[in-house]
């Protein structure tokens, strides 16, 4: 929440609005606590979790003398723009407010308690929701602020507690919050291999009891020895009867006998720093509430802001609470199929994964061959692609290989087989498993390549990694005509950190650099405190791409971000330098933050800008640097990671099956070798043969999507940005 309260006060203030703090919710809305913001009141707020303005419960609200009063409060103030950050309850209320303000104003004049001029001057009220919600229950958004947050805590949770459960073969059942919403639930239950699930929307049968006890012991029997088993608080069986963590625990202990241990995370869910993910939605969402704000008439019905397809948007606040609403109804009236529809076909897909991956009957694999191959640098997020290859593959009833340290190893013949419980525990492990090089194959090399996939008998190989692993595809392709075997179905799955292979939004492992990088320059801006005032010069690894340093600057709030996509130049340093020494000036801050792209420019070096910081502004602060490195790449996966590896992994097992048994005839055609993508909110499959341009670094840096955000983060770094572009 605090992300898109900071967005909105400085966004608001560039556009030379006036901008006010209801502090403690509608409850400040009644009692008058409002006070008027500045740009530096939200400085340093993007890593706190909760809200800083307040928020709290207020039954005065559902009456109307407490909305009159609260229309008089907001009149005394000069308001008539209203942001709610809230659940469905909150924008609700905040829409009956909206549909009674004409009400209000009436009986105001009728009282004398306002002017005629004032009654016309605030005759209707705009109003902007913003939905705050860890459940991602919100009918209408992808995504509501706070959901990638919870599932950080709830698998930093399960991750911590599978260390020791592994060591005592004991079973683990973690309560999650969703009452009404299995989203939580559903999601950590994909991401940290869990043995069952209990959920509102897929109640359990009768025998449940049953089911439970034949996958735990089937899970043990296989190898694994720990089990994690998820509660939805909401959890019901087909009668609508509550299903407890104490009811699956007394399960456990009295037929398996079983060391089984309860966790309910509770609140824990809603606390700690914000994901990346989350500070960027809401900075985003922020911004577009401002602007609905002050595009809105009197005829402008209340918006909600949502997240659709990687887009901000916004939608009729009403439509999507009702549809919200329907999804209530139809659990109340245990019509419980109904329920999963309304939550989307992205609620589904996951659950519907989460069966595939778990719970495979047949184990006896055979027939046709997939070949996996790691090359390029280490990234997180690999092991778990590998676990999804491993567990769809499977379940269709084929073989997996994988060549061990890629190209190098496949050449030397060190290939292993995958079987179900050879990936046990990858889904949340960092590194590369099978290891990984970048080594592209030459000539020579490539002719050995194709008598090894023929000495295994290989069907079909997926590629995964950066730019090394692309070119590698490519090159297969093209000896198609001189090998043979190279005329089989391949997938490059793009997987890097720095989110730089062509074809893709987004690869594989940057989410987890990203909140990596964060996490350490919360960390860095920590130490300042209570030194003198602090600049710290950050050097942001990444290549030719500023992906990670624009994501972090959004996500941190820097003061300024150099990339090799925008040229920059001494001017642009001093202008900087200048707001450094302004904002200090202020005596309100004492730290500062400086992102430089590892090859953000070949003379304007990280060095370089400690060294002109220094110089020019000593009489106001000290400057400090720090190189991160290799170690933003280091780390679990986080849970974005882990859901996008899954899915990729069941999307690429799932279309090397559609060619070999539907499509055999395409097998030496263009559509068979591709490079499986994510652009806005779709997958794709993108011929090789269209990726060629991949050694061209400039057209590969012309048309990232995520530079139409540049503008925004300047907006938010920068007091006087907005005026100086008029």
């Amino acid at each position: 929440m605090n992300a898109a309260v900071r967005a909105i006060v400085r966004v608001s203030i560039q556009l030379g609005a006036t901008v006010y703090f209801v502090k403690e919710g509608y409850h400040g809305l009644i009692e008058g606590y409002i006070t008027k913001a500045n740009w530096y009141d939200v400085s340093f707020t993007l890593n706190l979790g909760g809200t800083i303005i307040g928020t709290k419960r207020c039954m005065p609200f559902m009456t109307k003398e407490g909305r009159m009063k609260a229309t008089k409060n907001m009149i005394s103030f000069g308001i008539s723009n209203l942001v709610v950050i809230g659940g469905d309850g909150s924008l609700t209320g905040a829409n009956i407010f909206r549909e009674e303000w004409p009400y209000h104003i009436t009986e105001l004049l009728k009282n004398k308690e306002i002017d005629e001029e004032t009654s016309k001057k605030f005759a209707h009220l705009n109003l902007v929701g913003i939905v705050g919600s860890i459940d991602n229950d919100f009918s209408g958004t992808d995504m509501t602020i706070g959901a990638d947050t919870a599932l950080h805590r709830i698998l930093e949770a399960i991750d911590s507690i599978v260390s020791t459960a592994f060591s005592h073969q004991r079973t683990f059942i973690m309560e999650v919050m969703g009452r009404n919403c299995g989203y939580l639930a559903v999601k950590s239950a994909l991401m940290c291999e869990a043995d069952y699930l209990f959920i509102r929307e897929w109640p359990q049968k009768l025998d449940w009891p049953d089911k439970l006890c034949k996958n735990v012991q089937t899970a043990r029997n296989r190898g694994k020895r720990l089990n994690i088993i998820i509660v939805s608080e909401g959890a019901v069986d087909l009668n609508g009867n509550a299903i407890t963590s104490e009811m699956v625990k007394n399960v456990l202990v009295t037929r398996l006998n079983q060391d089984a241990r309860i966790t309910v995370l509770g609140h824990v869910q809603r606390g700690g720093s914000p994901s990346a993910f989350d500070r960027i939605l809401a900075s985003r969402m922020g911004a577009h509430a401002v602007f609905c704000l002050l595009e809105g008439t009197a005829e402008t019905e209340p918006k909600v802001v949502c997240l659709n397809a990687n887009t901000i948007v916004h939608q009729s606040l009403m439509d999507c609470v009702k549809s919200t609403l329907e999804i209530g109804k139809a659990i109340e009236q245990k019509d419980f199929d109904r329920a999963l529809n309304l939550r989307g076909q992205s609620f589904i897909q996951n659950l519907v994964t989460y069966k595939q991956m778990i719970h495979q009957e047949n184990m006896h694999s055979e027939g046709k061959i997939t070949l996996i191959l790691n090359i390029g640098g280490s990234s997180n997020g690999i092991n778990a692609l590998m676990y999804s290859i491993v567990r769809a593959t499977l379940a269709l009833n084929r073989r997996v290989l994988a060549a061990k340290f890629s190209i190098d190893g496949l050449i030397k013949g060190e290939v292993i087989e995958l079987h179900w419980s050879s990936v046990i525990g990858w889904l949340n492990q960092g590194g590369v498993k099978l290891g990984i090089t970048r080594t592209i194959p030459d000539e020579e090399m490539i002719e050995k390549v194709a008598m090894q996939m023929k000495h295994f008998n290989i069907s079909a190989c997926v590629i995964a990694g950066g730019t090394e692993a692309l070119k590698t595809g490519i090159m297969m392709y093209d000896y198609r005509k001189k090998y043979k075997e190279f005329c089989i179905p391949l997938v490059v799955i793009p997987v890097t950190y720095s989110n730089n292979v062509p074809g893709t939004d987004l690869s594989l492992g940057s989410d987890t650099a990203l909140n990596q990088i964060v996490k350490l320059c919360d960390i860095i801006r920590q130490s300042a405190e209570g030194h003198k005032p602090r600049v710290f010069v950050v050097e942001v690894l990444g290549g030719l791409c500023g992906y990670l340093t624009s994501m972090t600057a959004m996500a941190c709030g820097a003061d300024a971000s150099y990339i090799p996509e925008e040229k920059f130049d001494i001017t642009d340093l001093m202008d900087c330098i200048y707001r450094m020494v302004e904002k200090f000036d202020t005596k309100m801050i004492t730290r500062g933050l400086v992102l430089r792209s590892e090859k953000a420019s070949e003379n304007y070096t990280t060095s370089f800008i400690k060294k002109l910081l220094t110089e020019e502004g000593q009489k106001s602060f000290a400057t400090r640097t720090s190189i991160l490195g290799s170690i933003a790449t280091g780390g679990v996966p986080s849970p974005f990671d882990r859901s996008f590896a899954l899915k990729e992994g069941q999307l690429a097992v799932e279309w090397i099956n559609n060619i070999q048994d539907k499509h055999p005839e395409k097998m030496a055609l263009p559509s068979s070798a591709v490079s499986l993508g994510l652009t806005r909110s779709d997958f794709n499959f993108t011929p090789l043969d269209d990726l060629r341009f991949v050694n061209d670094e400039k057209k590969n840096n012309k048309h990232h999507w995520w530079l139409i955000f540049r503008p925004l983060l300047k907006v938010l770094e920068e007091p006087n940005y907005w005026k100086q572009c008029m």
